[in-house]
């Protein structure tokens, strides 16, 4: 088996949902931008492509038909490069990410493009929901259909995490991302995207089609306070979720080149770091969050990794309750953990967030001269991945 290299990484900024700037974009374009970016960056040629792996929450409408294959194809890769979309929801981007490594690790291509791509603003506020519910399963397993926001109340209670723990973590995390921004550490990601953004006028709901550019991540709040967030209400009447201990609804896309780690280093391209595999788990569908715990011991297992070896944490913010129950559980340090902030400040597509978490540790680790890290995301339906990566 080969090892695999991550020798690029680019995103677009991660845009608020239904108002930001790309609540009019496609998924195609969206995702054809950070393709040939990571190409540019990783100094290979688009026809070396071997395939593109693109995770995807919600597969349909603006970011169905094999949004790979299309998104590829507008990046004007040619013909000859195959494209597939791969639907774990949250946990979409990593597993892309681990389809394309373990093809390049067993020989079967040299070089690949694994993504997240997703515009919730073009197809969440406009699902099909024609045979969405299957009522014999629905009936013997009702959370399954249950909404995010359920299953985080659910583990807040049953786990006994409150409103007040978890309204100051996402200070906490707020202020690391502020931190992170203003030390430059997202800029060296983002791909700055040109777009149309619909605008209505609040007073007379007349829309207009405006020019932007995106370049930054819009959903950060630096000054966030914990007495702001204690006046939110809760989502549904008696639970602790709300808008403000909740990861935003974003758009965004991101993709990393991935490539035979001796391939890369006889061509002395730049190699970010390596992707050393990924472990799955699964926990009954309405403690959606709790799954990235045995995510990672399997994980550590499989890897006969000791919690001393590792010098990253990545604890996807799906939710507060999300990051302070797996926390707790894995004992790992808070120094270490989520040393950048999160969803809850920075925004979840929820394709794109696996490969986000996979580029951006891979450059922390950098940064900080480290070597190894384990980012890990929940994911609908009871399940997490959890990937264990190398400076």
């Amino acid at each position: 088996m080969r090892d695999v290299a991550v020798v690029s990484y680019c995103r677009t900024g991660i845009a608020k949902a239904v108002r930001g700037a790309l609540n009019q974009t496609h998924g195609i374009p969206m995702a054809a931008h950070v393709l040939r970016e990571a190409v540019k960056r990783a100094g290979i040629e688009a026809g070396e492509v071997e395939d593109v792996v693109l995770g995807c929450g919600l597969p349909e409408g603006a970011t169905g038909h094999n949004i790979a294959r299309n998104a590829a194809l507008e990046a004007n890769f040619g013909v000859g490069v195959p494209g597939v979309t791969i639907n774990r929801y949250c946990g979409s981007g990593l597993t892309a990410a681990s389809i394309v490594a373990n093809r390049i690790a067993a020989g079967e291509a040299d070089i690949a493009i694994a993504g997240g791509v997703e515009s919730i603003s073009l197809t969440q506020m406009n699902m099909n929901f024609n045979g969405f519910f299957y009522e014999p399963l629905q009936q013997r397993m009702p959370a399954v259909w249950w909404t995010m926001n359920q299953t985080a109340d659910f583990v807040a209670e049953k786990y006994n995490i409150g409103r007040e723990a978890l309204d100051r973590y996402v200070v906490e995390s707020q202020r690391r991302v502020e931190a992170a921004r203003l030390a430059g550490r997202f800029s060296e990601e983002i791909v700055p995207f040109a777009a149309k953004k619909k605008v209505t006028d609040k007073v007379t709901q007349q829309t207009q089609m405006v020019d932007v550019v995106l370049d930054r991540d819009e959903g950060p709040r630096p000054d966030t306070t914990f007495e702001k967030l204690a006046a939110l209400k809760p989502i549904y009447e008696g639970g602790t979720t709300t808008a403000g201990n909740a990861s935003q609804l974003s758009d965004g896309a991101a993709a990393v080149v991935m490539m035979a780690a001796d391939v890369a280093a006889r061509r002395g391209l730049p190699i970010l770091g390596s992707f050393r595999g990924m472990q799955l788990a699964a926990v009954t569908p309405e403690e959606m969050s709790i799954a990235i715990t045995p995510a990672i011991r399997k994980l550590m297992k499989h890897h006969q990794l000791g919690m001393s070896d590792i010098d990253l944490w990545e604890l996807h913010e799906a939710y507060a309750v999300t990051t302070l129950y797996n926390q707790a559980q894995l004992q790992t340090p808070w120094e270490t953990t989520n040393v950048n902030g999160g969803a809850i400040a920075l925004g979840h597509p929820y394709g794109m967030s696996g490969i986000r978490y996979l580029g951006s540790t891979l450059l922390e680790l950098r940064h900080r001269g480290r070597h190894k890290a384990v980012v890990a995301v929940c994911t609908a339906g009871g399940m997490a991945t959890a990937a264990y990566l190398e400076a």
